[in-house]
C-alpha cells in the first residue's frame, strides 16, 4: 500500500508524538477518568469487602460548596493571591534576567544564587522550614531587634518584615521564569542593539522595541507554569485539605476526588484569565 507524501509526513508526526500519547493515556487519561467517576460516589474500602461504591450524585460537590466551606475559603484566597502574585513574579523575573544577562563580575555566582534554591530544596523541606521558622524573619529575634533600633514602631517593624518575607518568597518562585527569560535574552543579536544605538535609541527605547517584544511570547508560558507550580506546591493549604479528606472517615476518596475536580477548574480559570490577559496582541497581517 503506497502512501502519499502528505500521509507519510502525518504518519511520521504521529510516530514522534506517540510516546506522549502513550504517556497521556497511561498516566493522565485513566486517572482523570477515575477521579471524575469517584467524585459521584461515596467510596469505601474494607479489608474483607474491598472497594465499595455508593452512588451519591452531586452530593460531594454540594457538601464542598455549601456545607463544609474550608475548601471554598482556601480556593478564594489562592485565586486572589495568584492573580496578584503571577504578574509581580513575571516582572521580577524579567528584571532579574536582564541583570544576569549583563557583563558583570561574578555573573555565574549570581545565577547560581538564584537557581540553587529551587534545585536543592523540595517542597517538603520548604514546608518544614516554614513550620520551624526557617523561612520567617519575624521569628528571628536578632533581626527584629536590629530593625527595632532604627524603627521604634512595632507595627511598622512588623510591616517591613512581612514585606521582606513576601519578596523573598516571590524571588523563590521566580527561579524558573528567570531561566526561561534569560535563555531568550541570550538569543537576541547584539547587532540589533548596536543598530538601535547608532540610530539614537536609548536603552529604555531599546528595551521596549527590541527586548520586550522578543521575550513577551514567553510570558504566556511562564503564566501556565506559575499557576500550576503554585497550585501544586506542597505548602499550598488546598493540597493539605484534599489529602486529609482522603483519610477522613466522613469524606473518603469520593469527596477528595470532587475536591480535585473543583480545584482543577480553579486552576483552569486562573490560567485562562492570566493567559488571555498577557498574551501577545499582535495584529495578523492582512
Amino acid at each position: 500500500m503506497k502512501l502519499s507524501m502528505k500521509q507519510k509526513k502525518a504518519f511520521t508526526g504521529v510516530l514522534f508524538i506517540s510516546p506522549w500519547i502513550i504517556g497521556f493515556l497511561a498516566f493522565v487519561a485513566y486517572p482523570l477518568y477515575r477521579t471524575i467517576y469517584m467524585s459521584f460516589f461515596n467510596v469505601m474500602f474494607g479489608n474483607k469487602t474491598g472497594w465499595s461504591y455508593k452512588w451519591v450524585g452531586l452530593e460531594n460537590y454540594k457538601r464542598i460548596l455549601f456545607e463544609e466551606i474550608d475548601f471554598v475559603v482556601a480556593a478564594q484566597n489562592f485565586f486572589i493571591s495568584t492573580l496578584i502574585y503571577v504578574p509581580i513574579i513575571i516582572a521580577l523575573s524579567v528584571i532579574i534576567a536582564m541583570l544576569l544577562n549583563q557583563k558583570i563580575k561574578g555573573k555565574s555566582f549570581f545565577r547560581l544564587l538564584f537557581f540553587l534554591p529551587i534545585i536543592i530544596l523540595s517542597g517538603e523541606m520548604m514546608e518544614n522550614m516554614s513550620t520551624y521558622g526557617g523561612m520567617s524573619f519575624s521569628s528571628n529575634p536578632l533581626i527584629l531587634d536590629a530593625i527595632s533600633i532604627v524603627i521604634p514602631s512595632a507595627s511598622l517593624v512588623k510591616l517591613i518584615v512581612s514585606t521582606f518575607e513576601l519578596i523573598v518568597q516571590l524571588l523563590w518562585y521566580s527561579a524558573v521564569p528567570v531561566l526561561i527569560f534569560l535563555a531568550s535574552l541570550q538569543k537576541i543579536s547584539k547587532d540589533m542593539y548596536e543598530a538601535a544605538s547608532i540610530d539614537g535609541a536609548s536603552k529604555w527605547v531599546a528595551f521596549w522595541k527590541i527586548t520586550l517584544p522578543t521575550i513577551y511570547p514567553l510570558v504566556s508560558l511562564c503564566v501556565v507554569f506559575l499557576v500550576v507550580f503554585l497550585a501544586n506546591f506542597d505548602t499550598n493549604p488546598i493540597n493539605g485539605i484534599i489529602l486529609e479528606s482522603k483519610y477522613d472517615g466522613s469524606r473518603r476518596d469520593g469527596y477528595a476526588s470532587a475536591l480535585s475536580i473543583l480545584y482543577t477548574f480553579v486552576q483552569i480559570a486562573l490560567i485562562g484569565i492570566l493567559y488571555f490577559g498577557t498574551r501577545s496582541k499582535k495584529k495578523e497581517a492582512r
